[in-house]
């Protein structure tokens, strides 16, 4: 059989895999920044980010420390405002045009920040609109102090939100819809292989995804009896992880200080060569007389 044959098959699901990708996979973010913080200023884009805040405050009464940083996809939203840590900031990967961002310009992927420096870090949705969620994942805990909090805020795809995303993005090529289908039980296996551990776990907003602002008041309901029955079936999940790496520091031994033979005689070995001259001397000694 020709080797052209047996390689058209594998070429083809290639191309097909690129255009699927290209239509309907996760933009870069920089792209998607622009789309994002105008949907926050949408009646659906405002009351998700209201029951996020209401989830985001809850979760910063127990993380103290001294820095807090914020990574998300929207650089004029302040999520850590209830926060008791004084010093806050923001990174973010683009320069919006019409508003000024409220932080600095970084790349999410390589962060301008020594390890182990930031007591608390908060990701909201970057790990949804990132092409690299575990390299970002990783990134931000290497900044991250022992003892130290991490702070993720992610789409549930097991939810009405994700189930109307992915219908939504055959009919649309907005990148609000266009997002990352991290399941919160993935999310904490993956946690665990960067020495994270979940603590504690939000769920909110399981109100479907309706543009209309008469329709997202109606169904508030839908948001009270959730929260109550406690259903994980919510728009949104937010998981709160803290690092239980601790750092060993080894303990030199004062070599200087060290002395174990001090006070003690040293006596001189005597090695083989020089015993075997010492015998021949005592021989010729005595067949002398």
């Amino acid at each position: 059989m020709d080797p052209k044959i047996k390689k058209t098959p594998h070429r083809l699901l290639m191309r097909l895999s690129v255009m699927w990708k290209k239509r309907f996979g996760v933009l870069p973010i920089r792209e998607a920044i622009t789309d994002l913080s105008d949907w926050f200023d949408t009646p659906l884009g405002h009351a998700l980010l209201e029951q996020e805040r209401i989830a985001i405050d809850d979760a910063l009464q127990c993380v103290f420390g001294y820095h807090l940083l914020q990574l998300g996809v929207s650089g004029r939203l302040e999520l850590s405002g209830e926060s008791r840590i004084s010093h806050r900031f923001l990174l973010h990967p683009k320069t919006e045009s019409n508003n000024p961002p409220i932080g600095a310009l970084a790349d999410f992927n390589h962060l301008p920040l020594a390890s182990e420096s930031i007591d608390a870090v908060i990701l909201h949705h970057a790990l949804d609109y990132s092409q690299s969620p575990h390299h970002l994942l990783r990134e931000a805990t290497r900044v991250i102090i022992p003892r130290g909090h991490l702070i993720v805020v992610g789409f549930n795809p097991w939810s009405l939100w994700g189930c109307c995303a992915s219908l939504l993005r055959f009919f649309t090529a907005k990148p609000r819809w266009r997002f990352q289908y991290l399941r919160k039980g993935r999310l904490i296996d993956w946690l665990a292989l960067v020495d994270m551990e979940a603590v504690a776990v939000y769920e909110g907003f399981y109100r479907p995804p309706l543009p209309q602002e008469g329709a997202i008041k109606y169904l508030q309901w839908l948001e009270r009896w959730g929260k109550r029955l406690r259903l994980p079936w919510g728009g949104f999940y937010l998981v709160v992880a803290r690092k239980d790496h601790i750092p060993l520091t080894p303990i030199k031994p004062a070599w200087q200080q060290y002395r174990p033979l001090r006070g003690l005689a040293v006596t001189r070995i005597v090695g083989p060569s020089a015993q075997n001259r010492l015998r021949a001397c005592l021989f010729m000694k005595n067949t002398a007389y």
